[in-house]
């Protein structure tokens, strides 16, 4: 899959907002004015290895009235390169039997553009239209929250970012198994968005490719586009695959015993979790590294679900440890994330700090493997507050960790 055309001018819409007939869309989560780029680690090319990139968007309609979001206003996503160029997007037709029958993930021929998508899929999207999407409504002046979770993987020996065609949170009773597809180049710099036709006379999927959207743009359509998200792609290293390198800065997800007992269900019958993020300054300028409000976490089962967490933000109390770490030219930081297996109510949880004195907890976990990923995050604004407090320079940025694995077994 190469680089092609772009349909239309990037300046076709704003980076920062684009409104249509008073409706705007922004990205939430993180905020891209706060982490203009995020750094995601390319994963293993495994069988089911994956990196997930979640993206919160919010729909605000300034209009005084409402109006419904069904699939065939699906989100389009645009996925551009650092020279302006769209990459190549496909549609998901029939993925193993393409598979099989090219050796391909698709067959580039069948699906360029749209031109392969299931005849039966429009019937589908005509059924769905008839639906009452009540839950999706968009009121006016009440923003709704649509997530979305891209999916970074290898599919034969081709780096690939798929990305749903419908919202991870519409109904369950809508298919959430037709997919796009963008094959992607391991450590660059990508911008993706995406584009929704808020007019109620929506056309169905099957003819909301780029060129469409284009044209019903020309024509006064209500077409929109959310911010950019610039998504920056690193190799681990060769030499340690639960670490990563970003400007000289090196990130790694440390956890010494990955194999971890299950303790007995038994009052203070626990098993010490050792674990923590080690920062290594591989520059020549001191770096401080803040420690409060900093991390967020990512427990996924062997069957590839993500398991949530629960955490007792309410604690606001400060421990005794450093406020802000320190990592000297050519020497590293240590941030100390120890945690615990132990019961609750007959469930077993993983408990792991959240460095303001509570934390985070996974609940009713069971034997088995599960994949643990840290991302590290200190906003500019953060950054420049810390600065008045200490001399030396501040990380900042929004940053991923590979995946690590762990182990509960019985005893």
């Amino acid at each position: 899959m190469t680089s092609s055309e772009c349909d239309g001018s990037r300046e076709s819409f704003d980076s920062n907002a684009v409104e249509a007939n008073g409706i705007f869309i922004e990205v939430a989560n993180p905020n891209p004015k706060v982490f203009p780029t995020r750094v995601f680690p390319i994963p293993k090319n495994l069988l089911g290895a994956n990196t997930s990139i979640q993206v919160t968007l919010r729909i605000i309609n300034n209009t005084s009235t409402s109006f419904r979001l069904n699939p065939s206003q699906t989100f389009i996503p645009e996925v551009w390169t650092s020279d302006n160029q769209t990459r190549q997007r496909l549609l998901e037709i029939d993925y193993l039997a393409a598979s099989t029958h090219s050796n391909r993930p698709f067959d580039r021929e069948a699906t360029n553009g749209l031109a392969g998508l299931r005849p039966n899929l429009a019937p589908a999207i005509e059924h769905n239209e008839t639906r009452n999407f009540d839950l999706w409504e968009i009121k006016p002046e009440l923003p709704k929250v649509i997530f979305i979770t891209p999916q970074l993987y290898w599919g034969n020996n081709l780096l690939l970012l798929k990305l749903p065609t419908i919202p991870d949170n519409f109904p369950s009773s809508i298919d959430h198994n037709n997919c796009w597809y963008f094959e992607v180049i391991p450590e660059e710099t990508y911008q993706l968005r995406f584009v929704l036709n808020t007019d109620r006379n929506t056309t169905p999927v099957s003819e909301s490719d780029t060129k469409a959207a284009r044209t019903a743009q020309e024509t006064g359509s209500g077409l929109l586009a959310s911010p950019f998200v610039n998504l920056r792609l690193v190799m681990p290293l060769s030499t340690d695959s639960s670490a990563i390198e970003v400007d000289g800065i090196q990130f790694k997800t440390e956890m010494p015993e990955s194999v971890l007992t299950i303790p007995p269900n038994l009052p203070g019958a626990r098993t010490a979790v050792k674990l923590g993020i080690r920062a290594t300054n591989n520059t020549s300028t001191a770096f401080r590294f803040q420690q409060l409000d900093s991390l967020d976490l990512t427990l996924i089962g062997d069957d590839g679900k993500e398991i949530k967490w629960r955490s007792d933000l309410m604690r606001t109390w400060v421990g005794k440890g450093p406020n802000y770490y320190l990592a000297p030219p050519r020497d590293s930081a240590l941030f100390v994330l120890d945690g615990m297996l132990s019961w609750h109510l007959n469930q077993l949880l993983l408990a792991i700090p959240n460095q303001a004195g509570g934390f985070y907890y996974f609940y009713d976990l069971k034997p088995g493997t599960y994949h643990l990923g840290l991302r590290y995050h200190v906003s500019a604004q953060r950054a420049t507050n810390i600065k008045e407090q200490v001399l030396e320079k501040v990380w900042t940025g929004w940053i991923a960790m590979p995946f690590v694995d762990l182990h509960l077994v019985n005893l």
